[in-house]
């Protein structure tokens, strides 16, 4: 986001300042959605809704995460990050007050389009890491996945209390405008200070005619396939756990209530620690710890559920860590921060409609057929295996390698250059 100034042109941009925005953002990319679950009872009563109705409501901010992030990357190159950043801020802001009508209507559109708002985010986010902080990318992803985090654990936290204090659950879903309100207006002033972008002056190793695409790089395919088991993993939590703690440990809804917020409690020092952890020890090892104790939290639930707070803060760490992981993965694996922006457009697609999609329904799907938690718990377990392998695999030191094809006599299919890897 750091730009030198030019004769009348914007001024510098603020590193200080791109970090408060980037770590408003991050705290907004979740409470449009966390501040929903808690309190779907009371919607779903209000507005006559069917179970159906109820189950494409929660599966809705979902497939808007995934299908516009395959959008915003097109949407920063004309406008900029920054300019995208404020639409995704707009979009946020009115998808949550159209939800005040208290209309069927107004919870399925201000929810679709708070959902394409946080798309913008959730892409952009490591983009904004690795323009502005290329040397300590694994740092400030941390801290913004632990400010995401909180973000969540905070919405499911008090949406409750917050629905009792101002007497419904559409003023306390609309409260949620006032942290996006502060993130809208710390992007804005970077949106005066950068300028839009400017199509590369043609070179030897990079024609102006040149186009890359990232869909037939291994790389690209190793963080997707990541991401999407580590969504997997944290959508099915957090549509199931409080299910399953009432069916395998008889806890009451209240009490399993409280498992869950503990998990996302705990999901903030994952996020924190594990990019810094991976610096220093080293990216294979972390991921591989992701993993084997998400494994054992999800066979420890089945067999000793008994001790659920162990199982569970243990599996909120992991998915903390996990998705920490994933979005270091997007940041360092990527040349430059355009780079960044598309392999994560492409990732946060495939990643939120296969894991964020996949996960819950077929985790349900199995329970009707099974009558039990058994097979849908060990499944779970057992696609911690693929994540690893393809974790290790993404952990590699090596650039994703767009392919280009060179408009000229020859018309050949190359690959760009790649510059030395960082913060790796």
């Amino acid at each position: 986001m750091s730009q030198n100034r030019q004769g009348g042109g914007p001024k510098p941009v603020s590193t200080a300042a791109t970090a408060v925005g980037l770590f408003l953002l991050a705290l907004n990319l979740r409470p449009a959605i966390g501040s929903v679950s808690p309190v779907l009872d009371n919607i779903q009563q209000s507005l006559h809704l069917s179970d159906s109705a109820v189950s494409l409501l929660t599966t809705l901010p979902v497939l808007c995460l995934g299908i516009f992030a395959a959008a915003t990357p097109a949407i920063s190159r004309r406008i900029g990050t920054a300019g995208a950043l404020v639409l995704g801020f707009v979009a946020l802001i009115a998808g949550i007050l159209i939800r005040m009508d208290t209309s069927v209507w107004a919870m399925f559109v201000g929810t679709a389009l708070a959902g394409a708002g946080l798309a913008l985010g959730n892409v952009l986010m490591p983009a904004v890491v690795r323009s502005t902080f290329p040397d300590r990318v694994r740092l400030y992803t941390g801290i913004a996945t632990a400010f995401l985090s909180a973000g969540a654990a905070l919405s499911a936290g008090i949406a409750v209390p917050l629905k009792n204090a101002v007497g419904g659950w559409s003023g306390s879903l609309a409260l949620w405008t006032i942290p996006a309100a502060i993130g809208l207006l710390a992007w804005l002033p970077l949106l005066r200070r950068t300028p839009r972008p400017q199509p590369a002056a043609p070179t030897s190793a990079q024609p102006a005619q040149a186009k890359g695409s990232l869909l037939g790089d291994a790389v690209a395919w190793q963080v997707t396939g990541y991401l999407a088991l580590r969504a997997l993993a944290y959508f099915t939590a957090l549509g199931w756990l409080p299910t399953v703690l009432v069916d395998l440990g008889g806890y009451s809804s209240s009490a399993s209530g409280a498992l869950l917020s503990l998990t996302m409690v705990l999901s903030v020092p994952g996020a924190l620690f594990a990019p810094v952890l991976a610096g220093r020890r080293g990216t294979g090892p972390v991921i591989t710890a992701i993993a084997v104790t998400g494994a054992v939290s999800l066979l420890g639930l089945l067999s000793a559920p008994g001790v659920a707070a162990l199982w569970v803060a243990l599996l909120g760490i992991t998915l903390g860590a996990g998705h920490a992981m994933a979005l270091t993965l997007i940041a360092v694996r990527s040349p430059n921060p355009e780079t960044t922006a598309r392999l994560s457009g492409m990732v946060q697609t495939i990643g939120y409609l296969v894991g964020g999609i996949v996960g819950p329904l077929l985790l349900g799907v199995l329970h009707g057929a099974t009558k039990g938690w058994t097979v849908s718990l060990v499944l779970l377990a057992a696609f911690t295996l693929p994540e690893l392998v393809l974790g290790l695999l993404a952990s590699r030191k090596r650039f994703v390698r767009p392919r280009v094809r060179v408009t000229g006599a020859q018309g050949a299919t190359t690959t760009a250059p790649q510059p030395a890897l960082i913060d790796d």
